[in-house]
C-alpha cells in the first residue's frame, strides 16, 4: 500500500512541475500572435515578447511549424526612405532581459503559408533556443490594427 501512495505522489509531481510553461521556466513566451495577410500571400509575419529569466544569453536559432514551408528570422530596416527585410541567423535574448518582436522592426517571416490562415485562426510554432530546449505555442491569427 505504501508503494502505491508513492506511485500516486510521483505521479502528482510530474503532472504539477513537468506540464506546461510555468512562470518559472527560463523563457517565458508573451502576447504571441501573426497578423492577417491577403488570401494569396507568399508570407505573413509573427510577433511575441521573448523573456529570459535566466542569468545567460540565451539565443533562438529556429522555429517551424506545419503551417508553413519555412519560418526565418527577420527585421525591417529603413533606409533612404525604403524600408528593406534583414534576415538574422538568430535572436539573443539578453540574461534576465526581454528581446520583443514587433511590427516595424524584428518579426518572424512566416514563409509559403500551407493553407491561407484568417483572423481568429492559430498556427502552432515550435521555438528552438542553443541549448536545444524548445516552446510549443500557439500563435493567434489577427487583423493588422493601423493607427
Amino acid at each position: 500500500m505504501r508503494t502505491f501512495y508513492w506511485i500516486i505522489f510521483g505521479v502528482f509531481i510530474l503532472l504539477h512541475f513537468g506540464c506546461g510553461q510555468s512562470q518559472q521556466d527560463p523563457i517565458i513566451i508573451e502576447e504571441a500572435w501573426i497578423r492577417e495577410a491577403p488570401p494569396n500571400a507568399s508570407a505573413m509575419a509573427g510577433y511575441m515578447r521573448i523573456i529570459n529569466r535566466s542569468d545567460q544569453d540565451r539565443r533562438l536559432i529556429a522555429a517551424n511549424s506545419d503551417a508553413f514551408k519555412v519560418i526565418e528570422f527577420h527585421r525591417s530596416v529603413e533606409k533612404d526612405g525604403v524600408y528593406h527585410m534583414v534576415r538574422h541567423k538568430y535572436l539573443s535574448i539578453p540574461a534576465n532581459g526581454k528581446f520583443i518582436l514587433k511590427p516595424g522592426d524584428f518579426h518572424l517571416m512566416m514563409i509559403s503559408p500551407k493553407q491561407a490562415l484568417r483572423d481568429g485562426d492559430t498556427a502552432s510554432v515550435e521555438l528552438i533556443f542553443d541549448d536545444q530546449s524548445t516552446i510549443t505555442l500557439d500563435l493567434a491569427v489577427k487583423k493588422a490594427v493601423f493607427n
